[in-house]
């Protein structure tokens, strides 16, 4: 088994961040504005999804990034991050272990992936990121993420990019997973998320759908409930602490002049986790983008 940048992102695409209880202020909203005294920052919460399937937010993020002189993105989308190698016989099936019923929804679910011949193998870690990317829209190559889509436009028509975390940096904070992590993930997590899935349809679907309505504070109770079932994030492989405190400086201390639309994963604008409050005690008015 190897955890790779691809697995990694498809965390991305569902949790981003731990902890998230509500949106600021009990707000939801993917737009946020920033203005300092000197600076002014358009603040979008992303999520690592097809473009094309999320037109309004495009739009929205077409409009805005139109009012803006530069796009700041949290890092660079090319980024090589280190993988984790464990072998087969080190994993600790999930399958085997959940009572018989779950074993037959889970086998019926994936009767049509990938990983159908796999099934009985997989730890709960892998069945955990299968159930929760279910019916989720993947980009690739010719269908880009809505990241890449905003960030591409911001290129066509004069805006330079820049990135708030350097290469070096991004990888000084990655933790990667260990084969006791891995192996942490049991039948009670696969159960609950069957559970969940019986409840709300294929989960990645239902996140995909939640986005799409902008309900940031509704996707951030459904992150609280899930990584509370044991289910990793990514703050669990990043120093998620660190990387929050980075981009608060790196933002709250931009050039006086500054008029810039920055892409942020969403549960830096959710819940605990989120940056807003922050960048108030730094002297930002910070308001939903209406």
């Amino acid at each position: 088994m190897r955890i790779n940048r691809r697995q990694f992102a498809a965390l991305m695409v569902v949790l981003s961040l731990p902890e998230i209880s509500g949106a600021a202020n009990g707000k939801s909203g993917l737009f946020w504005r920033a203005k300092f005294p000197s600076q002014e920052i358009v603040l979008f919460g992303y999520v690592r999804v097809r473009s094309d399937f999320f037109p309004d937010i495009v739009a929205e993020g077409k409009r805005l990034i139109d009012q803006s002189k530069l796009i700041l993105i949290d890092m660079n989308p090319g980024l090589t991050l280190s993988t984790t190698k464990f072998k087969n016989s080190d994993l600790r099936p999930v399958f085997p272990r959940l009572p018989q019923p779950y074993q037959e929804e889970l086998k019926a679910i994936l009767s049509t992936s990938q990983a159908r011949n796999a099934t009985e193998s997989l730890s709960g870690f892998e069945v955990g990121l299968l159930l929760i990317g279910e019916g989720q829209h993947s980009f690739t190559a010719d269908a880009p993420s809505i990241g890449l889509e905003l960030a591409n436009y911001g290129v066509s028509i004069g805006r330079s990019v820049k990135t708030l975390a350097s290469d070096s940096e991004m990888r000084s904070m990655q933790k990667p997973p260990t084969l006791e992590m891995i192996n942490s993930v049991g039948p009670d997590s696969i159960a609950y998320l069957l559970d969940l899935r019986r409840r709300i349809g294929p989960i990645g679907e239902y996140l995909d759908e939640l986005y799409k309505a902008g309900k940031s504070a509704e996707i951030a109770s459904l992150g609280e409930e899930i990584t509370a079932k044991g289910i990793f994030t990514p703050t669990d492989f990043m120093d998620a602490d660190r990387l929050r405190a980075l981009f608060v400086e790196r933002i709250a201390n931009m050039p006086a002049g500054t008029n810039a639309f920055a892409m942020l994963p969403i549960g830096l604008l959710s819940g605990s986790y989120s940056i807003l409050p922050e960048l108030r005690t730094r002297g930002a008015e910070v308001t939903a983008v209406e």
